[in-house]
C-alpha cells in the first residue's frame, strides 16, 4: 500500500523533529489526544458489529520555519482502531513550502487542497474525501483527504494562479459495506460486511497525473474563481465487470467558476460547475457516469449575538438524461434528471461560547431522503473538549444516496485534549 511505504520516511523526519527543544527558533508543536466511540441505534443485519467508531487517537502537529527559507509542516496521527482491531500510522499532511521568487509559492508532499464556497457541499473541490469517517462521527476534519501534489501560486496585480499536479491517484473512501450497510445497484439490495467489490485503481503513470488549475482575484468585498480540473472521478462511478462487482474510476474534466461576498446581511455563495464524464462520450454506456452539470447558492448569516443560521440549495443535472433512460438494463434503479439538495445549518453558542449546540440538515425533495447531524459541544477547560452526537438518515426509497444509511443511525461520544 503505497501509503503506508510513505509512511517510514515521513515518521522518520517527524521523530526528528519532535526531539528538537521548544526554544528553536521557528519550531512549532501542536496536536491532541482523543478517544472516540460511536454505536448504532439501530438493527442491521449485513452488519456483525453495532460499533461504528471506537478509537484512541494522537495527533501531532509540527512545524519548522527558517528564516529566508523553507518551511516544514507535517501533521501524523498515532491511532488505535478498536472497530477495525489495529494500529495505524497516518501522515495526514506532509509537505514543503518555499518561496523561489516574491510572487511565486511552492508545496510538494502530501497536503489537503480545499476550493470552492460550499458548506459540507462540493463541485469545484474535487479533492479526495472521507465519506466514511463523515458518516460515523470523526471531526469533520476528517472529512478531506490528503493528496500527494506539486501545488504552485502565482500572484501577479491582483490575480492569484494555482496549478497543481497531482501524480498519485487518491480515491474517495466511499460506502463498500464495511461498518456501514449501502444499497448494491447491481444486485438491487442493500448490503454489508459480506460485500463484494472490487476496485480498479488508474495505473500510477505520468500520462495519469491529475491536474488542477484555480483563478482568483478580489473585486471590493467579492471573491471571484474559477476552476478546472483534468483527471479521473474520486469515487468509482464506473463498472467494469459487473459480474466480479469491479469498479472503476472513469476520467473526468471539470470547468467551473464561484463567487463569493455580502449581500442582505450575510454572506452569500454562488459556485457552478460542467461534469465531463470523458469516458462516457458515446451516451449509450449505463455502466460510466453520465456528465453533469451542479449549482450551488448559499447564505449564511448571523441572526443574533451567537447565533448562526446558514442555508444552501444544491441541484444537479444529469445531461443526455433520455440517452441515459433508454440504455438502463431491465430492472435497474433509475435516477431523476434533476437532484434537488437542501441544506440547514444551525448553531447557537451558550455559558459564555463555553457550549455550541448545532444541527445541520441535509434533505433532498427529489430523491425523498435525508441526513440530519445535531450535535452538542461542552469545553470542559481551554483544553478538553467533549462532543456528542448523532448521524441519523432516511428515506423513501432504499436506492437513494441517504435513504440506504437507513440502518446506519449512530450516536457517537468524543473527547478531545489539545495542546
Amino acid at each position: 500500500m503505497r501509503r503506508v511505504a510513505l509512511l517510514k520516511p515521513w515518521t522518520l523526519i517527524l521523530l526528528g523533529g519532535l526531539v528538537m527543544p521548544s526554544h528553536v527558533q521557528g519550531f512549532s508543536l501542536h496536536g491532541f489526544v482523543e478517544v472516540a466511540s460511536g454505536l448504532r441505534v439501530v438493527e442491521d443485519s449485513t452488519q456483525p458489529k453495532d460499533l461504528v467508531l471506537g478509537e484512541g487517537r494522537v495527533q501531532l502537529e509540527v512545524s519548522q520555519e527558517w528564516k529566508a527559507g523553507p518551511r516544514l509542516f507535517l501533521k501524523t496521527d498515532f491511532l488505535g482502531d478498536v472497530a477495525d482491531e489495529a494500529v495505524k500510522v497516518d501522515l495526514r499532511e506532509g509537505y514543503v513550502d518555499y518561496s523561489p521568487l516574491p510572487n511565486l509559492d511552492l508545496r510538494v508532499g502530501r497536503q489537503i487542497i480545499t476550493w470552492g464556497t460550499g458548506d459540507f457541499l462540493f463541485i469545484n473541490d474535487v479533492f479526495p474525501k472521507d465519506y466514511i469517517s463523515f458518516f460515523i462521527g470523526r471531526q469533520p476534519q476528517y472529512l478531506k483527504l490528503a493528496s500527494d501534489a506539486l501545488k504552485a501560486s502565482l500572484f501577479v496585480g491582483a490575480f492569484s494562479l494555482d496549478l497543481v499536479a497531482i501524480p498519485f491517484f487518491t480515491d474517495d473512501a466511499v460506502l463498500t459495506g464495511r461498518r456501514l450497510s449501502f444499497f448494491d445497484g447491481l444486485t438491487s439490495q442493500i448490503v454489508g460486511k459480506d460485500a463484494s467489490v472490487v476496485l480498479a485503481k488508474p495505473p500510477q503513470t505520468l500520462a495519469n497525473t491529475e491536474w488542477a488549475v484555480r483563478l482568483f482575484r478580489q473585486f471590493g468585498s467579492y471573491e471571484v474563481a474559477l476552476y478546472g480540473f483534468k483527471g479521473f472521478f474520486h469515487s468509482p462511478l464506473g463498472v467494469r465487470d459487473p459480474g466480479r462487482h469491479e469498479l472503476f474510476f472513469p476520467e473526468l474534466a471539470v470547468y467551473g467558476g464561484s463567487v463569493r461576498g455580502p449581500a442582505l446581511g450575510g454572506i452569500a455563495n454562488l459556485e457552478l460547475g460542467y461534469y465531463d464524464s470523458l469516458e462516457d462520450q458515446a451516451r449509450w454506456n449505463p455502466f460510466v457516469e453520465n456528465s453533469s452539470m451542479k449549482y450551488l447558492v448559499g447564505y449564511e448569516r448571523q441572526a443574533w449575538s451567537d447565533f448562526t443560521l446558514g442555508l444552501q440549495y444544491f441541484v444537479e443535472q444529469m445531461l443526455h438524461f433520455e440517452t441515459f433512460k433508454a440504455s438502463l438494463p431491465p430492472g435497474a434503479p433509475s435516477r431523476d434528471e434533476f437532484r434537488h439538495l437542501l441544506t440547514l445549518r444551525l448553531t447557537q453558542l451558550l455559558r459564555y461560547q463555553t457550549v455550541e449546540l448545532s444541527l445541520f440538515v441535509f434533505f433532498s425533495p427529489s430523491d425523498q431522503d435525508y441526513y440530519l447531524r445535531p450535535t452538542v459541544a461542552y469545553k470542559i477547560t481551554d483544553q478538553l473538549t467533549a462532543v456528542l452526537g448523532a448521524n441519523l438518515f432516511g428515506g423513501a426509497k432504499e436506492s437513494t444516496p441517504f435513504g440506504q444509511l437507513d440502518a446506519n443511525d449512530n450516536v457517537y461520544l468524543r473527547l478531545t485534549y489539545g495542546f
